[in-house]
């Protein structure tokens, strides 16, 4: 129970943690006009001007009314600034996506005065959210006071994410562009560290973010910042008299989730201080003696994600203990507050060329109404009452393509995916089902697809051999694809325990490979402690229960574990 104390621990210092590292957002005051800022709304049939392009080049799909230029050199900057990136983070230790990353470029001036009117009356049109209403004031005898208004403005720029893929929309200025100005943004190296399977250890996620937040993209460079350090930093700590602790301190208490004190003031300053140091590990294995330690770094900090933190991993990565570690991160703490790091592509980049073609009606109507899509729960929950209105652009967008006989699995399965989301799960099971008999789908489709079956059959449960298989097939294919997710393996593992037929030691490797990828994930594991008893299988068992009770989030869950350590140890 201890163990299992010292992770909700760790847990709570990860939140505790990541929320320092990102900007706060300040609350509007009482009766002040709240700004609402709300992605793009392009009413096309009100849009007149140049062709939708399209093209696909290095990972990303493009869908663009901007000019061909303009387009080629946005597309050539996002992948310079993401090979600038890999001499910092390489992309094994991103989140990555089997589905071609989005990028879609819209010209500022093809927004016409009409498509304008038609936002302006979405607007006036939509009822207040009721939600958005402040409470009675203490003493206002239920008198409300008077609702703040609501200013709308419209993102020019903005990421959108789901499961199993992510989409970037732009609007470009024609004669005031400058591609050299985009960065990759704190959020979304935030975004592709947190979202890294199996899961990146908490000393490096926060290490590397606090150390992003002063870097700089200069032409083929990328350059952090000289860091600061909670403390004086003597100018030779080799040299330090007798008796006095150099500043960075043991290595292993870093690899540790921080124990945290009470009090608001002891709290910041331990937080600070365990960032700090997990920022000099970092950018020393970067930066120091010329570079040398980058790939050792990257090395280290993937073992540590497949659960091999320990010093005879780091002895065998680095060819030193941490002892030495410590001597050297001590030694290089004065450059790295002094000076900044600066990392330069090893060679130069060559862009391939690539198409850019009149987009089909299919490719527009999959990858617009993907997006429109995936703006509607963003809109949800900045202003409920407008979602609605996204909702029925997507839908309407997608019919475009639809009702003209356009029959791509890919735009089906995305139909399919945006009643999912709008909860219509009988339209959303014909458009999966339709597309999975006409290709291969993405991994969310997949899952989705598995799951409906799954609904539909347990009602008749136990699962015969081939009720199992059709869900089953789905769900392994998604496997195949990046990134892995949690709930294909917790829903393998839920039908495998509705199936008549007895599963082998075989069937259920599959569950091994989900505990290693989401080992945090109670559900997984308990799904996978159970089947496991359920067949006989004790020593797996065994060990899932024990790694449940470490991992369990509360008490309640705790309380499921040890039912099953009860049902584990009852004599046979």
């Amino acid at each position: 129970m201890k163990r299992g104390c010292e992770i909700g621990r760790g847990l709570l210092a990860l939140a505790a943690i990541l929320a320092s590292l990102t900007d706060p957002a300040s609350a509007a005051e009482i009766g002040e006009d709240i700004a609402v800022a709300l992605p793009p709304f392009l009413v096309e049939e009100a849009t007149k001007g140049p062709p939708w392009r399209h093209g696909e080049v290095l990972g990303f799909e493009i869908l663009s009314r901007s000019r061909d230029a303009t387009t080629r050199r946005v597309v050539e900057v996002h992948h310079r600034l993401h090979e600038l990136l890999g001499e910092l983070l390489p992309p094994e230790l991103r989140l990555q996506f089997t589905v071609p990353r989005t990028l879609i470029l819209y010209d500022e001036e093809l927004q016409p005065a009409s498509s304008q009117e038609v936002i302006r009356k979405m607007l006036q049109t939509t009822e207040p959210d009721s939600a958005g209403e402040p409470p009675p004031g203490p003493g206002s005898r239920g008198f409300r006071l008077p609702t703040p208004q609501r200013r709308y403005s419209f993102l020019p720029n903005l990421r959108l994410w789901d499961r199993d893929a992510m989409a970037v929309f732009m609007i470009v200025r024609r004669d005031d562009f400058d591609a050299d100005r985009l960065s990759l943004t704190h959020d979304y190296i935030k975004y592709l560290l947190v979202g890294r399977v199996p899961a990146l250890p908490l000393w490096f996620v926060t290490g590397f973010l606090g150390l992003y937040q002063k870097v700089h993209y200069d032409g083929d460079r990328i350059s952090l910042e000289a860091m600061e350090w909670p403390g004086p930093v003597p100018a030779d700590p080799a040299k330090l008299p007798p008796g006095v602790e150099p500043p960075v301190g043991p290595l292993a208490q870093l690899f540790q989730p921080p124990v945290l004190p009470s009090g608001p003031a002891p709290l910041a300053e331990a937080t600070r201080k365990w960032q700090a140091h997990a920022a000099l590990l970092v950018r020393w294995g970067l930066d120091a003696d010329r570079q040398a330690h980058r790939a050792a770094l990257w090395r280290f900090v993937e073992k540590c994600a497949a659960g091999m933190t320990s010093e005879a991993t780091f002895l065998e990565c680095f060819g030193f203990d941490y002892a030495e570690a410590r001597r050297r991160l001590n030694a290089y703490l004065p450059q790295a507050t002094n000076k900044d790091a600066t990392f330069r592509l090893p060679r130069e980049l060559k862009f391939p060329a690539f198409s850019l073609l009149n987009a089909t009606e299919d490719q527009i109507a999959r990858i617009k109404g993907d997006w429109e899509r995936l703006e509607v729960p963003y809109v949800r929950n900045l202003s409920p009452g407008l979602a609605p209105k996204y909702l029925e652009l997507a839908r309407r967008t997608f019919r475009r393509a639809y009702d003209r006989d356009h029959r791509d699995p890919r735009l089906l399965a995305v139909m399919g995916l945006c009643e999912v989301d709008a909860g219509d799960e009988a339209a959303a099971r014909d458009l999966l089902e339709a597309a999975a008999r006409l290709g291969s789908l993405r991994p969310r489709a997949n899952y989705e697809l598995a799951r409906l079956r799954f609904a539909a059959l347990r009602a008749s449960a136990p699962l015969d051999a081939t009720q199992t298989a059709t869900v089953l097939q789905p769900l392994f294919a998604a496997r195949e694809a990046l990134p892995p997710l949690p709930e294909v393996y917790e829903l393998i593992a839920e039908t495998w325990q509705q199936c008549a037929v007895k599963p082998t030691r075989g069937h259920l490797a599959v569950l091994d490979e989900g505990i290693r990828l989401f080992p945090r994930r109670p559900l997984l594991v308990r799904r996978a402690a159970e089947l496991f008893l359920q067949h006989g299988f004790r020593e797996e068992a065994a060990a899932l229960i024990e790694l449940g009770q470490r991992v369990a989030p509360d008490d309640a869950t705790r309380e499921v574990f040890a039912g099953l350590r009860a049902e584990l140890e009852k004599p046979r």
